[in-house]
């Protein structure tokens, strides 16, 4: 009896460490998988078994029957992940919030002769030259020439932030599609673990394929996650489960009359809260920039064309005219009158109808600088460079946040890495360990072998 126990305890050894050498292997293979948590072998002393041959009365107890694996578990902490998905939203927010952000920046402010800014001082300019020669028809020219650049860049900025906007659209439809295939993911690997631990297996990689999907997800909406007994999750947003064991709640998007982008839950149309993340970013975007942007430019060129053209009518041409608009609205958009590009000489400069006067065209010109009641106080030039140092600073704003919190998160991966990463060197010298215990369980096994090798051929 105590050799085949021998024999056994040393067979129950060699399979234990065995699992444990593929445990290290498996651990090593996966050591560059950023969504890898490490697996750990835990072995405890198999179940021991009374000896017959030995007297009921002994002292020291049963004999034991060698070593077993008890699990794999897989290293990780709950909180430390629940902290990790919300600092995942914070950074995607603010770098979505960034990349928007920097691209309308370099449109407003992009310091060449074509900007806003320098085709605004250049047509202010060409008044104050007019001012000082008003009989010249060459001068006047250049005054609607440098009007209608003006128009021209207000109209592509105009077009261009349309652009924007449809771009976000459709970034903000890609994001929810994305979610909803992760959602059903999501789903998907709660089944497959609810099954795989109903079989009494542990699913450690199926877990940690699904926390990356559920990070995916935190990066697009905020998230919380409730782990359940049998294994699986239940995920929440804004109040709503969006996942529920095998099941899953489709999002779609509905646009606001302004164009602004919602996501609302498909089987009910209820608006979801986005909190923070990449849908509340581009919606923010959106709303917060991209309209407050345009309302401000369509202000400035409205209070352009309406004091320039209250000092233009007051005025007379080269030919006595007067009563003529400088700029009139055309399909909503304005335009330099065309009576003026056929005849220059009606263009108004003259504030008392003599030839040499040139006072309306310095009237004009001090608008540059000239505060403006419909701009709140500001001057036409001080009111653009105002949007676009405004724009400057939530950049740098968002910036400074979108770097605070890369650094906590960075914080929070370290640790999660502490927690859950591989160490080569670690798993090299656990290795070592269980080889050396795989050879001591094969010795025994063999020392066994040569008693009862010794023991027959005795008979």
């Amino acid at each position: 009896m105590s050799l085949s126990v021998t024999l056994q305890t040393a067979l129950q050894s060699l399979l234990a460490h065995q699992t444990a050498l593929a445990v290290a292997a498996q651990n090593i293979a996966n050591a560059q998988n950023p969504d890898y948590s490490r697996q750990v072998a835990r072995l405890k002393a198999s179940i021991p078994i009374p000896d017959p041959s030995l007297s009921d009365g002994m002292l020291w107890g049963q004999l034991g029957t060698g070593v077993t694996v008890k699990e794999i578990s897989r290293q990780y902490d709950a909180l430390l992940l629940t902290a990790l998905r919300m600092s995942n939203s914070r950074v995607a927010h603010q770098r979505t919030l960034l990349n928007g952000l920097e691209r309308l920046n370099a449109l407003l402010s992009e310091p060449t002769e074509s900007s806003l800014n320098s085709l605004l001082a250049e047509f202010f300019e060409a008044w104050r030259d007019l001012a000082s020669n008003p009989e010249n028809i060459g001068n006047r020219a250049i005054v609607i020439e440098r009007a209608r650049l003006v128009l021209s860049r207000f109209q592509n900025l105009r077009s261009q932030l349309d652009h924007e906007k449809i771009l976000v659209r459709l970034q903000f439809e890609t994001e929810v599609e994305q979610l909803n295939g992760w959602l059903e993911h999501v789903a998907r690997l709660n089944e497959q673990i609810v099954a795989a631990k109903t079989a009494g297996l542990q699913p450690n990689d199926l877990m940690d394929e699904r926390d990356a999907v559920l990070r995916q997800i935190a990066e697009r909406i905020n998230i919380h996650v409730f782990e359940q007994p049998n294994g699986s999750v239940i995920v929440t947003a804004s109040g709503h489960e969006l996942v529920s064991n095998a099941q899953f709640r489709s999002i779609k998007v509905v646009f606001s009359a302004d164009g602004a982008p919602s996501a609302v839950l498909s089987d009910t149309e209820e608006v979801l809260t986005l909190g923070e993340g990449i849908l509340a970013a581009l919606r923010e975007f959106f709303q917060q920039v991209l309209e407050t942007v345009q309302s401000q430019l369509k202000a400035l060129v409205d209070n352009l064309a309406q004091a320039v053209n209250a000092f233009h009518q007051s005025g007379y041409g080269l030919d006595g005219s007067t009563g003529v608009p400088f700029f009139v609205l055309v399909n909503d958009e304005w335009q330099v009158n065309p009576v003026l590009i056929d005849d220059p000489r009606k263009l108004a400069a003259s504030a008392t109808g003599s030839v040499g006067n040139g006072d309306i065209a310095a009237s004009i010109a001090k608008l540059a600088e000239e505060p403006l009641a419909g701009l709140n106080g500001q001057s036409l030039l001080g009111a653009y460079r105002n949007l676009v140092g405004l724009v400057a600073a939530r950049t740098q704003g968002v910036q400074n946040a979108y770097t605070a919190f890369s650094e906590v998160q960075r914080f929070l991966q370290n640790r999660r890495d502490m927690v859950s990463g591989v160490s080569i060197d670690e798993e090299l010298v656990d290795l070592m360990r269980f080889q050396q215990a795989y050879l001591a369980a094969a010795r025994v096994i063999q020392a066994v072998d040569n008693l009862v090798n010794e023991l027959l051929s005795r008979l």
